[in-house]
């Protein structure tokens, strides 16, 4: 091949490059979800998962306020009760008339929603936490969809209580910090096993996965 053949080789080889740059940073500018919905965690970041998943989580705004976002306003927010074959939604002011462990939940959704991870720490036993650590930190979220059936309850002799539960929920535009197992708008079924103290505390002793 020739100096000439050469100099055209690379003035063609040029030529591509900068189309094809051109043609990418026009799909950013004209698509910038795209690249924020790609971003991905580098590590976990959530107490329900220590493996990296490949979903695509948006971007975090830990001063989001779900009540803004209109999309999720529309969503059916309310906590649903199941115990046989009756499923009723909780609503505001009747959260005691279920007891302690349903009133427990109602707690627990409206702490993740609000993003407050120091009161969500202090909802699990001692015992939780030698398997898990606590959160640093998690952003609000958008919770919905949000489903409780309770599949147990066991009075014990020294005054506590223990409970099972199937417990489901989505997550609208989901950013990883709170769940990093979860892709956006999916669930996952999990089981939840609280115990009741004298006092009237309830707190977590346990969740795990079903076996898919």
């Amino acid at each position: 091949m020739d100096a000439k053949q050469q100099k055209k080789r690379k003035m063609l080889i040029g030529i591509i490059v900068v189309t094809l740059l051109g043609a990418v940073s026009w799909i950013l500018l004209e698509n910038p979800q795209m690249f924020e919905r790609n971003t991905k965690n580098d590590k976990p970041t959530s107490m329900y998962s220590d493996t990296l998943y490949s979903y695509s989580f948006y971007p975090t705004d830990y001063d989001l306020d779900p009540t803004k976002d209109e999309r999720y306003m529309q969503y059916d927010r309310y906590v649903y009760y199941k115990n046989g074959a009756v499923s009723q939604a909780i609503l505001e002011g009747e959260e005691e008339a279920y007891g302690p462990a349903v009133k427990f939940f109602t707690d627990y959704f409206k702490t993740v929603i609000a993003g407050d991870a120091e009161t969500y720490n202090t909802y699990f036993t001692e015992r939780y936490y030698e398997d898990y650590e606590p959160y640093v930190q998690f952003a609000p979220q958008m919770l919905y969809n949000i489903q409780v059936e309770q599949l147990s309850e066991v009075m014990n002799n020294d005054g506590t209580s223990e409970w099972t539960f199937n417990v489901t929920y989505m997550i609208h535009r989901n950013d990883g910090t709170f769940r990093n197992d979860l892709d956006s708008d999916s669930s996952k079924k999990l089981f939840f096993e609280l115990i009741g103290y004298p006092d009237g505390t309830v707190k977590i002793d346990n969740i795990s996965y079903y076996k898919r």
